[in-house]
């Protein structure tokens, strides 16, 4: 019999939750939808159209977006993974690093509105990789991704002893998991679409004062990271967007100012012309989110499964990431908090 759990909200529901914890959501949408893939075995009775149960909590898309976080009183405090995870990068190594509030943030669980006060489970990391037996799974895009990437492969990495770094196919770092003949990995490509440094005396930008040059960003084409790997995979999860920063409601600027400052702007192209007025930094992306779509809807193959993965809230606190902030918060963000 299931433990029922009598879980005490706060007053106030916490409706978005911190990047560190995105990965359970996104691994149990992963988790239900592979089941997609394998073969369904016919009805014993053809005439029966019965309608299929629905999703186990966790599985719908709406449990992703619709709910709370709150403290699950039977959820362990200790994580599926240690600090010797091989597929770290040192700098990222919460636990090994001493990362302050750890055992508070895995006490922490996601209650979707449709569960009825059920949290969603934790991954079984045996069940899924049984699940893709003999398949493979492909992230693209910026760093966000590969964050997550990094935190998915130590989980699964706790029911394969096995577990060994892979980067064939050009992928940027991924993993594969001999017990269940799985692979996981992710393709660095952090605008999607194809963008290459151009000196000022070749741009279009070279009257400009200050301006060293340009990247010119084909929003037409697909990144050579991943344009060709497509058919490799079962399973594509896309994401970008962590290249702008919203200011106010309608004024965005450049993310990460090392990379696109104002010196070494962003120049959008398509069919081989710079687009005609130059597109900002924010509707360049939509053209860019637009074009992307459409190649993944035409050319990626209609028997892989394809996710899109949103933003997830800015929280550092006293400053940007680079700016001495921090992100030492011991209660996930609430509604109207950044």
């Amino acid at each position: 019999m299931a433990h029922q759990r009598h879980p005490s909200f706060p007053p106030t529901w916490p409706r978005f939750p911190p990047a560190i914890l995105a990965v359970l959501a996104v691994s149990l949408a992963l988790f239900y939808t592979a089941s997609l893939l394998l073969p369904h075995s016919p009805s014993s009775n053809s005439t029966n159209h019965r309608r299929p149960p629905p999703p186990p909590c966790g599985g719908a898309a709406t449990d992703l977006a619709a709910g709370r976080w709150a403290r699950d009183p039977l959820r362990p405090a200790r994580s599926l993974y240690d600090g010797t995870c091989s597929f770290h990068r040192n700098a990222w190594n919460c636990l090994r690093n001493g990362r302050e509030g750890i055992e508070s943030i895995n006490s922490w669980a996601w209650y979707p509105d449709r569960c009825g006060g059920e949290a969603i489970p934790r991954i079984d990391p045996e069940a899924f990789l049984s699940f893709m037996r003999g398949r493979r799974i492909g992230f693209v895009g910026d760093s966000l991704n590969e964050n997550f990437l990094v935190a998915f492969l130590c989980a699964l990495r706790s029911a394969d002893g096995g577990a060994r770094k892979w980067k064939r196919k050009g992928a940027w770092r991924g993993g594969y998991f001999p017990k269940f003949d799985v692979t996981v990995a992710y393709h660095r490509a952090v605008l999607l679409a194809k963008y290459t440094w151009q000196p000022a005396e070749h741009s279009t930008n070279q009257d400009k004062k200050g301006v060293k040059g340009i990247y010119r960003v084909d929003v037409d084409a697909p990144a050579a990271d991943w344009v060709n790997i497509t058919k490799f995979y079962d399973v594509l999860m896309f994401n970008t967007g962590h290249w702008v920063k919203e200011l106010t409601h309608h004024q965005f600027v450049r993310w990460g100012p090392d990379k696109f400052p104002t010196e070494t702007p962003l120049v959008f192209y398509r069919g081989g012309e710079p687009i005609d007025p130059p597109l900002g930094i924010f509707d360049g992306l939509k053209v860019v989110l637009q074009s992307m779509i459409s190649y993944i809807e035409k050319e990626v193959p209609k028997k892989t499964i394809k996710f899109w993965r949103t933003q997830s809230p800015r929280h550092f606190h006293g400053g940007d990431w680079d700016r001495n902030g921090s992100c030492l918060f011991s209660e996930p963000l609430r509604k109207n908090e950044e």
